[in-house]
C-alpha cells in the first residue's frame, strides 16, 4: 500500500548522477512540493533575486532550460535578511557522513522546517540532494520516510564533473570531493595517500584551500579522491535505501525505468514518468587516467575490498565498479614484442617511450 501523502521522500546522490532530473519529475506532480539541493550552501545567503537567477538556463550544467528557476520552493521560507530559516553553511559538507545516532538539533529543526511547510499545503514533501548519502541512516531514524538513492556508472560520472571544466582546473565537484575525503573520519587513509589534510574555516575558505593547493593536480588525483568519496557514500547509503536506481538504466531501459516507477508509486503513492529519461551519450577520448589502477589502489588503502565483496545491498556498488572497471586483457605475444621494442628503442633514444 502506498504509504500517507504526507511523509517525507528523500532522494539520495552523487553530483552529476542524474539527480535533477528525477527531482524534476517530481516536482512536475501538482500534489509534491521538491525541494531542490536543500543542502547547498548558497541557502543560507539565498535572496528572491537570487532565486530568479538560478536557472538551468544560466547554470552551464547542461540541464533541460524550460520551468521554473531551481530553487521556487524556498521563496516562501526566506529571512528578511536573506537566507533559508534554519539553514547553516556547515549543513551542506560539514559531518557529511553523519553518524544516525549523533544529535544535531539545528539540523534536524531545518528539515522539519522544509516537511511542515510542504505538509501545510498538503503537499507531499520530496527533498532531492547531491550531500546527503553520507547522512542518510541520521535521516531515515528521525524522520521515516521513503529513501531514493541514485547510482552512476563511477567513471562516466567524474567524466562528467571533468568535462565542465573551463580550463585545466579542478570544477567545484572535484573541490567538494577533496573537502569531504580530508573531512571523512573513515577516509583518513585515502587522504593520506593523497596528501590531502583537512582545512579550517568555512566551507568557502576550505574549498579555497583546496583550490589553491591542487589547482595543478593530475587527473588521477581527482579521479582518486572522487572514487574514495563515492565507495564510502554508498557503502553507508545502499544499506539504508527503499529503492535504489540505477540511472544509466533509467534513459535506455523502457522497461526499466516504468518498473522504477512503478516501485516509487507502490512505496510514495507518487505516479511519476520517465518517459522522457535518456541517457547521455559516454564521455569519449582519454584524459590520462589509469581508471581501473587508481581505483583498487584506493579500495586497499580504504580496507575496503572485504566490504564489496560481501553479500547484501553493496552488492549493487560492487557490481557497478566492476562494470566501469574490466580487467585488462591478458598481453598477447604481439603486444609484449611491440612493448620490448619500444623500451629498447627509448634506451637508445630512437623512439618515444
Amino acid at each position: 500500500m502506498p504509504r500517507p501523502s504526507s511523509a517525507p521522500i528523500f532522494v539520495h546522490s552523487g553530483w552529476r548522477c542524474s539527480s535533477t532530473y528525477v527531482w524534476h519529475r517530481f516536482r512536475a506532480v501538482p500534489e509534491v512540493m521538491a525541494y531542490y539541493e536543500p543542502w547547498h550552501e548558497q541557502l543560507a545567503r539565498l535572496t528572491p533575486e537570487r532565486i530568479e537567477h538560478e536557472r538551468p538556463s544560466t547554470s552551464g550544467l547542461r540541464h533541460p532550460t524550460e520551468g521554473l528557476p531551481y530553487l521556487s520552493e524556498f521563496s516562501g521560507l526566506l529571512r528578511p535578511d536573506g537566507g533559508v530559516h534554519g539553514f547553516e553553511t556547515r549543513l551542506a559538507l560539514d559531518d557529511y557522513f553523519l553518524p544516525p545516532d549523533q544529535e544535531d538539533p539545528g539540523q534536524a529543526a531545518y528539515v522539519e522546517t522544509l516537511i511542515e511547510a510542504a505538509r501545510r499545503e498538503a503537499r507531499t514533501p520530496v527533498l532531492a540532494c547531491c550531500r546527503t548519502l553520507g547522512r542518510i541512516g541520521w535521516l531515515r531514524r528521525r524522520f521515516g520516510g521513503t529513501h531514493i538513492v541514485l547510482i552512476r556508472d563511477p567513471v562516466q560520472q567524474w567524466r562528467s564533473f571533468y568535462s565542465l571544466r573551463k580550463r585545466p582546473r579542478p570544477t567545484y565537484f572535484e573541490l567538494c570531493q577533496y573537502v569531504i575525503l580530508s573531512e571523512a573520519a573513515g577516509g583518513a587513509a585515502g587522504a593520506r595517500r593523497l596528501g590531502l589534510t583537512a582545512a579550517k574555516g568555512e566551507l568557502f575558505d576550505r574549498i579555497q584551500a583546496v583550490r589553491k593547493r591542487l589547482k595543478r593536480a593530475p587527473a588521477r588525483v581527482s579521479f582518486a579522491a572522487f572514487l574514495a568519496v563515492y565507495v564510502l557514500s554508498y557503502a553507508a547509503a545502499l544499506p539504508r535505501a527503499d529503492l535504489v536506481i540505477d540511472v544509466d538504466r533509467l534513459g535506455g531501459d523502457p522497461e526499466y525505468a516504468r518498473t522504477m516507477a512503478t516501485a516509487i508509486e507502490v512505496l510514495t503513492g507518487v505516479k511519476l514518468d520517465f518517459g522522457d529519461c535518456r541517457t547521455p551519450e559516454p564521455h569519449a577520448g582519454g584524459v590520462g587516467v589509469d581508471y581501473r589502477k587508481e581505483a583498487v589502489a584506493m579500495i586497499e588503502a580504504l580496507d575496503l575490498s572485504a566490504a564489496l565483496t560481501a553479500p547484501g545491498p553493496v552488492q549493487t556498488l560492487y557490481r557497478k565498479l566492476v562494470k566501469a572497471l574490466p580487467e585488462r586483457e591478458a598481453a598477447t605475444v604481439w603486444d609484449r614484442m611491440r612493448a620490448a621494442w619500444r623500451e629498447r628503442g627509448a634506451r637508445l633514444g630512437t623512439v618515444r617511450a
